[in-house]
């Protein structure tokens, strides 16, 4: 038995850099392993605190990870809008406690627009369902009206009460 332990080790020095080599490949591995775990876990974690209380998106006809995306995230292509008499219908249906209606796809300045109701503020959240908070001014009250973001309105040097004028399309 002593015997093959040394002529295990003998063989080993011999080999040592292909063996050094093995064992930081496999260390890596399993750190990329493990560190992908972790990722996905806080990935998980992050999707679900930010569509917390949102049970369903309706859309036009789209793939339903972009509709999501797009809808929840801001993140890819906006889908076609759906016809406003659509959503309204949807919004009386009995089983519909709240809607948010919302139109995507116009920007100002390069940021992007969304279009929406006054329910946007009475019901979205974000994180762990926190509401959205104002800096200045108020939720808008007519149809012309809008809200922009604090960080939007900083970096374009804009006031409360400044007229804008939006443009369609990503432009």
């Amino acid at each position: 038995m002593r015997y093959l332990i040394t002529l295990a080790a003998r063989s080993a020095w011999n080999r040592r850099l292909a063996l050094g080599m093995t064992m930081v490949s496999i260390a890596l591995a399993t750190a990329l392993l493990l560190s992908i775990a972790h990722l996905r876990h806080d990935a998980r974690e992050g999707f679900a605190q930010s569509v917390a209380g949102t049970d369903l998106i309706v859309g036009a006809r789209a793939s339903p990870v972009q509709l999501m995306l797009y809808a929840v995230f801001r993140i890819g292509d906006p889908s076609q809008n759906m016809r406003w008499a659509s959503a309204r219908k949807l919004a009386r249906h009995p089983a519909v406690a709240w809607s948010i209606p919302l139109s995507l796809g116009d920007s100002h300045h390069g940021f992007p627009v969304l279009g929406t109701s006054a329910d946007y503020f009475a019901h979205f959240g974000y994180g762990d369902r926190q509401k959205l908070r104002f800096e200045t001014g108020k939720p808008f009250e007519s149809v012309f009206d809008a809200v922009l973001g604090a960080e939007v309105a900083r970096k374009l040097h804009y006031q409360s009460g400044q007229k804008i004028v939006l443009t369609h399309g990503a432009g």
